[in-house]
């Protein structure tokens, strides 16, 4: 199954290091928040489809870390870690982004869950250190990584309602 009618919004703001990001998915706030923290659940949805989920795992505790390791077909990994500085389950989680493969840039990701009629609306702000930066995260993939990640989330809440 393949959830298309949930339209993603990205905005990227001249001159500021930000990507903000809104999407709705048809589930409860409670639900989407476990998708977004519980290692097992982002293992099923964070990243493009064509890579394998090798790692993904977290110490969901204000200061405790996690970690995502995506394989491409040619046996290349990219990994993703941060540290969590805020969680208000099921509302809010913050906490920093880090791409492995420039460890030198540090964003900061506050992702807030609102109700909403039917669902819930998925609001993400991410600050990069530098508009650069956020270029370069943009200029690799983000965008078409995020959309094939939310379409995979919308299908993993649908699966999981009355589960």
């Amino acid at each position: 199954m393949t959830v298309t009618d949930n339209p993603t919004e990205i905005i990227t703001p001249p001159g500021e290091p930000v990507i903000r990001t809104r999407r709705f998915f048809k589930a409860p706030p409670e639900l989407v928040y476990r998708a977004l923290t519980e290692p097992e659940l982002v293992r099923r949805w964070f990243g493009p489809r064509y890579l394998e989920i090798t790692v993904s795992e977290a110490d969901l505790r204000v200061g405790g870390t996690w970690r995502v390791v995506h394989r491409a077909p040619d046996g290349t990994e990219f990994g993703f870690h941060g540290e969590f500085l805020e969680l208000d389950p099921p509302r809010k989680r913050v906490g920093t982004f880090v791409y492995e493969g420039a460890p030198e840039h540090v964003a900061t990701e506050t992702i807030v869950c609102e109700p909403a009629e039917g669902g819930t609306m998925l609001v993400s702000t991410m600050v990069h250190d530098s508009v650069e930066a956020r270029d370069m995260h943009v200029e690799n993939g983000m965008e078409e990584g995020m959309l094939d990640s939310y379409s995979r989330l919308d299908e993993l809440v649908a699966g999981q309602q009355g589960a």
